[in-house]
């Protein structure tokens, strides 16, 4: 239900690999533990109506948080990823600690699930820097001056109450905002491995996901773009993230730098400055980088599908013919067939996190069902 949204009885048997004795059960041991509804049924060709199987609209749910040097973006996520409520909170995360950066996740947290009945399964925290998933530890961010490594699972853990929706029986997830993008986009991808780029008022990002590996961060905004260009903050010169980076894209279409909390009127003003044709000398250059990074970056890691999300989607769909070029010029992507589209999940990045966010319910519901109390 989760992957593929409602389906008949049969179809989630066959997905799921199980004889249908056992697709018997889980079903009855999923709707008891309200996870799932039996609900409407469907005529499937000449035959009997189908039951058909969706996720409980009143189940659980996780809250998946994005930090940005400037907010702190929450959602809360139901089941099949349904975003049910959204909350912006506007605070200065330059320099902040590691404490009260918990405290402000878990505030903005139970901000989003106040007056939500359904008990929560799970918080995610996008982090915007680099990362260490597995051992949990937040570990550099140069947008928001975060030097120190800090364990950021385990102090969100510690901080959660004892009482209310958030509690210690919670899946805490971290995750890097630029993976979780990627993990947001593939779940409406068909490409084995995915390469997602995205480009976000503060900087850029990306990720190959899929594969061996579930999902991994790449830091091509620090490949070398031009060797004597200008110094970046991680110490080398010319950085791509120098030339196209949310604020320099900004800066280059003449767009003043972005001071509102809102990524849809950042993106309108983009939009509008793309299309603009005083600023095609500029959008051609700005393109010309993105595609040249792309020819490295596919012969290098050699993906399916290439998706480019936020600003720097708004890039692609404004110059495709130079993006195409960087795939024809990549001897990879002419062997593989690797094709690119723009991004088209809602709020990938916390579409992500909160993936990661329900990962302790899907991988064992019974533990759900055992601590589920009555309404």
């Amino acid at each position: 239900m989760h992957r593929y949204g409602p389906l008949t009885r049969a179809a989630a048997t066959e997905h799921a690999g199980l004889a249908r004795s056992a697709a018997g059960q889980a079903v009855v041991q999923l709707e008891t533990a309200g996870l799932i509804r039996s609900g409407e049924q469907r005529a499937i060709g000449a035959g009997r109506p189908s039951v058909v199987l969706a996720a409980d609209p009143e189940g659980p749910l996780v809250v998946a948080v994005k930090a940005e040097p400037t907010a702190l973006h929450a959602a809360a996520y139901g089941i099949g990823l349904r975003r049910d409520r959204e909350v912006v909170r506007r605070i200065d995360l330059w320099g902040i600690s590691p404490d009260r950066l918990v405290s402000a996740v878990l505030e903005v947290a139970g901000e989003v699930l106040q007056g939500q009945w359904q008990r929560c399964a799970g918080l995610g925290l996008a982090f915007p820097g680099m990362v260490d998933e597995a051992a949990g530890i937040a570990q550099i961010s140069l947008v928001i001056d975060w030097r120190e490594p800090a364990p950021m699972v385990d102090l969100l853990r510690a901080a959660l109450p004892q009482d209310g929706p958030l509690t210690d029986e919670l899946t805490v997830a971290l995750v890097r905002d630029s993976t979780a993008v990627g993990i947001g986009e593939y779940g409406a991808a068909s490409a084995g491995v995915l390469l997602a780029v995205a480009g976000e008022r503060h900087g850029m990002g990306s990720a190959l996901v899929g594969g061996a590996d579930r999902a991994r961060t790449l830091e091509i905004g620090h490949l070398c773009a031009d060797p004597s260009g200008p110094r970046c903050t991680c110490g080398a010169r010319g950085c791509l993230g120098l030339y196209i980076g949310g604020p320099e894209l900004c800066a280059a279409l003449g767009i003043a730098p972005p001071s509102t909390d809102s990524d849809a009127e950042v993106e309108e003003a983009v939009r509008e400055a793309l299309a603009d044709p005083a600023n095609a000398a500029a959008v051609q250059d700005l393109a010309g980088h993105l595609s040249r990074a792309l020819t490295s970056v596919v012969n290098t890691v050699g993906p399916d599908e290439v998706v480019f999300t936020g600003l720097l989607g708004l890039l692609a769909a404004a110059a495709p013919e130079q993006i195409a070029t960087g795939l024809r010029e990549s001897v990879v992507a002419r062997v593989r067939g690797t094709r690119y589209r723009l991004g088209r999940t809602p709020r990938a990045a916390l579409a992500g996190t909160a993936e990661l966010a329900f990962a302790g319910l899907l991988a064992d519901p019974s533990k759900w069902r055992a601590a589920s109390t009555a309404r």
